[in-house]
């Protein structure tokens, strides 16, 4: 057993229904939370009352298990007295019968954005006849951006520390991963928005891990601004290389291109392991990319190289977790052409 184990708190239900509910309902959440988690965090679902195991419970199993951390995670949406005053009760107990052990509250889910687009989902199911036509009126090609736009500005939460280039940014790349719940994955390193716009000034190159990224970024800004576009993939022939040292073949097409990537922006929108692979020759080849747009998806070394990359001191912008793309990446570079385009006149 590991160092930390992970409790998933939910208030409990009485009856019948709660009966049933409650335990699958843990249980489909603590198997979701536990794959996402590093190897050796054990996750069990309690409830705080109406419902086994208890808090209390779990802490002991735990605690049996050889667990020295714990961490609760309420399940719960707003901070009421369970969470200020009954849950922190029974912390306090088990840190004094338990000294040797950590017990750590965490925040309980509250006003995420994204519960906004659940709670018209649940009303459209409830009452379809609301949307009888809408989805079928004809809009010209002109107003669909607009209106887009419009509505991704609706569904982001005010951000006061945001830059406006850092939230148009982040509004095409909801827009083009159709979730609104993106935004609050999205991290910006200090100079990434200023890095990308003085290497776009300059003409810097354009490098993308796969065709589809290369394919989705505009042409036309691309030449406006006077910068080059290539795909790794095409830049060199890494099937031998992948196969000599048991690499993926985006892997070793960045390998290859190695200092070409000093003062470049790099898109990374599929391959985790080109986005390793970039960050091994930042590490020891002091390879130094203007911006690097990190946004592999998936659930193998996605997340992780994510990880990485915002733990290194280059200018980035990545989508935290699993989630990402070649959308998305497309649209992050996409925006800062268009930004540039629209600071610095280009108009060839």
């Amino acid at each position: 057993m590991g160092q930390t184990g992970v409790i998933i708190l939910c208030h409990g239900s009485r009856g019948v229904r709660g009966v049933i509910e409650v335990p699958e309902t843990l249980r489909r959440v603590t198997e979701g939370v536990r794959h996402l988690l590093p190897p050796g965090v054990e996750v069990i679902g309690a409830a705080l009352q109406f419902n086994r195991p208890t808090l209390q419970e779990a802490m002991k199993t735990l605690i049996v298990w050889g667990v020295h951390r714990i961490i609760i995670v309420p399940y719960f949406l707003f901070s009421g007295r369970h969470i200020t005053e009954e849950i922190p009760k029974i912390i306090e107990e088990f840190e004094c019968a338990y000294p040797e052990r950590q017990f750590i509250l965490a925040n309980p889910l509250g006003l995420e954005e994204h519960y906004i687009s659940r709670t018209v989902k649940r009303i459209e199911e409830a009452d379809p006849a609301l949307w009888p036509h809408a989805h079928l009126a004809p809009i010209s090609p002109g107003n669909i951006e607009q209106e887009s736009m419009k509505i991704v500005e609706g569904l982001l939460p005010p951000a006061p520390n945001m830059t406006a280039a850092e939230r148009e940014v982040t509004k095409r790349v909801v827009h083009a991963s159709g979730d609104p719940e993106v935004a609050q994955l999205i991290e910006f390193s200090p100079s990434a928005i200023s890095s990308a716009l003085i290497a776009i000034a300059k003409g810097s190159p354009i490098f993308t891990d796969v065709r589809m990224v290369a394919t989705g970024i505009n042409d036309r800004l691309v030449e406006a601004c006077g910068c080059s576009l290539s795909c790794a993939m095409d830049e060199t022939n890494g099937l031998e290389q992948a196969k000599e040292q048991n690499i993926t073949r985006t892997a070793a097409a960045m390998r290859n291109l190695g200092e070409r990537f000093n003062g470049a922006i790099v898109a990374i929108g599929n391959a985790p392991t080109a986005l390793l692979a970039l960050l091994d020759l930042v590490d020891h080849k002091g390879i130094k990319p203007a911006l690097v747009v990190g946004m592999p998806v998936g659930f193998v070394k996605a997340k992780e190289s994510k990880d990485e990359l915002r733990k290194r001191n280059i200018p980035h912008i990545t989508v935290v977790g699993t989630r990402g793309g070649s959308a998305m990446a497309v649209a992050a570079v996409n925006a800062l052409l268009k930004i540039a385009v629209e600071r610095n006149g280009h108009d060839r």
